[in-house]
């Protein structure tokens, strides 16, 4: 039997919100901040916001907080984390699980056999010349340093670290040796190698605990399966017009606006965005990313599994080209494995699902492992992970075009384009944008 959890619109979708007919005459809600998404960034500066005085409304889309923290619990409520496994060990985790009284402990990973190689100080040593990177912020030196444009494989050859890369590809997102080092770094940089080293504080009743008890605090201020439809920003304020799943319209009028969100066209559709927002939104790049429990694998319970590419003649890391199945992770809970999928802008759920069983086929034909077809219980989308722009457009000042947009037209960002995709890191980048918007 399985128990439900924090649920999707639909089993393998990436959250969309089916408006149906929507009333004529919108409601209005008037606040001092209005925030759109209710994911980690979103629900931390809700939180900090209302204990400073402020009033708040979240724009959610899901009908949970949360965003990639998803939890499923087993039918004798038992939890699995498949997306963010735990929190750096850090003041501002600590201050923040405190304040909203959630039980936690230390997780030490690589509990259980890895098939990959530890981390090696030379990594560490290598990259710690870039410390204004440290806190996970896209914040350079003029000029920035060319290390942080050419290609991690580059950077590998040139700094002697073949025995790191299989470490670094398995904290990372897709083909860690062709993306520009920089990106790399900000997956698994100093602070996030320290957190391996000393272990992650995980919530004793999964991540999703953190984001139950937040919506205690914040219930009343929450539009849950709702979608902005119309923004307007102005100097003096933002008007928000919403739809809910439902087809409710309701408007939001605030003094100013947190955007959490990935700020893509495609997600700030219906903003009215400046020639600048546009020319600057317009030139991400990402990665397609799904998290996964399956059950009934046939793999044994001991064991988790990083994929490699065993043809060391045109590939001598064993990086595996994308798409690829990235890690399958053996659970605390026998038979349940989190399962994370890799692959560029076009893969979709749909492939994601036939590289899934195309892959323990050809290991049970293989003789790999006596592997069957999985069942999949839960399935997370996390689409777009591992945000990035060229080298040249970095080059260029994009990064310093991107953060002078905070505070313009009483408009806010926050989230995973602008700071390292690591609740901890993405916090404390929070902690500094909420003090902008109460000055």
């Amino acid at each position: 039997m399985i128990s439900s959890s924090n649920s999707l619109f639909g089993l393998f979708s990436c959250a969309v919100v089916n408006a149906g007919l929507a009333h004529a005459t919108p409601d209005v809600i008037t606040r001092d901040t209005v925030i759109l998404g209710g994911g980690s960034s979103g629900t931390y500066a809700a939180v900090r916001l209302k204990d400073l005085g402020k009033s708040v409304i979240i724009v959610e889309r899901n009908d949970y907080f949360g965003g990639h923290g998803e939890t499923f619990y087993t039918a004798d409520g038992r939890p699995i984390n498949y997306g963010v496994e735990g929190f750096f060990n850090t003041n501002i985790t600590l201050d923040y699980l405190a304040r909203l009284n959630v039980p936690y402990e230390v997780r030490v990973p690589a509990s259980l056999q890895d098939e990959y190689v530890n981390l090696r100080t030379a990594w560490v040593d290598a990259i710690s010349q870039f410390n204004t990177l440290k806190d996970g912020v896209y914040r350079f030196p003029d000029p920035i340093p060319e290390d942080l444009l050419i290609t991690f494989g580059e950077f590998v050859e040139k700094y002697h670290l073949e025995n790191s890369v299989q470490a670094v590809f398995s904290h990372g997102s897709g083909n860690s040796l062709k993306l520009p080092t920089l990106y790399v770094i900000q997956y698994i940089g100093v602070p996030h190698a320290a957190a391996l080293r000393e272990g992650y504080l995980r919530p004793v009743n999964g991540i999703a605990d953190l984001y139950t008890r937040a919506r205690t605090i914040l219930a009343p201020d929450v539009l849950y399966q709702t979608m902005a439809e119309n923004v307007t920003q102005s100097s003096n304020g933002v008007e928000m017009l919403v739809l809910s799943s439902n087809g409710r319209k309701t408007l939001i009028q605030a003094k100013n606006m947190l955007v959490t969100i990935p700020p893509t066209l495609h997600h700030l559709t219906g903003f009215d965005l400046t020639f600048e927002e546009t020319n600057l939104f317009s030139k991400w790049k990402y990665q397609s990313y799904y998290a996964l429990i399956i059950n009934e694998t046939g793999l044994p319970d001991t064991t988790n599994i990083v994929n490699i590419d065993p043809d060391k003649t045109e590939n001598p890391y064993s990086i595996p080209e994308e798409p690829f199945i990235w890690r399958i992770d053996a659970q605390r809970v026998p038979g349940y494995r989190t399962i994370k999928l890799v692959g560029n802008e076009q893969f979709s759920p749909d492939d994601a699902k036939a590289l899934l069983y195309d892959t323990f086929e050809r290991m049970a034909a293989e003789g790999t492992y006596p592997t069957q077809r999985p069942e999949i219980v839960r399935w997370g989308c996390h689409t777009p992970v591992t945000m990035m722009v060229t080298p040249d457009e970095i080059r260029q000042g994009f990064y310093e075009r991107l953060y002078e947009l905070q505070g313009q037209r009483s408009t806010f960002y926050t989230g995973a384009a602008w700071c390292s995709d690591y609740s901890t890191l993405l916090w404390g980048f929070t902690d500094g944008v909420v003090d902008r918007i109460i000055g």
